[in-house]
């Protein structure tokens, strides 16, 4: 897990930053790589994963008090992974729910951290 999560920051980063709904980036190609360069993951785009993503944002967005939290979510296959900031252990249990709640969600890996 802890050689995935430096692969996983530079998709997360991008999504937190409005890119596409999903991100597809290239494969690792080590002979390419320069010193310093890390491992990119590739995310698959397809439509069931976006309109996962499209109802997640949708719940967040209309949940007054989530909606003003910084949360990000990736989504592969039907795999959640949620990162960003609540403020308590509710809104991140409440997270996981909707989440969980939500049609082609197989499992939900909750990495929000709480900031009170």
């Amino acid at each position: 897990m802890s050689r995935l999560l430096p692969a996983l920051i530079p998709v997360a980063l991008a999504i937190a930053c409005g890119s596409n709904q999903s991100t597809h980036v290239q494969q690792w190609d080590a002979a390419a790589a320069r010193p310093g360069d890390a491992p990119v993951l590739s995310v698959p785009d397809n439509p069931a994963d976006r309109e996962i993503r499209r109802h997640l944002l949708r719940a967040i967005s209309h949940d007054e008090g989530l909606k003003s939290r910084d949360i990000s979510f990736i989504v592969a296959n039907g795999d959640v992974s949620v990162t960003g900031t609540v403020r308590t252990e509710q809104e991140r249990t409440k997270i996981n729910e909707l989440a969980m709640g939500i049609g082609g969600v197989k499992s939900v890996a909750n990495g929000l951290l709480i900031t009170e």
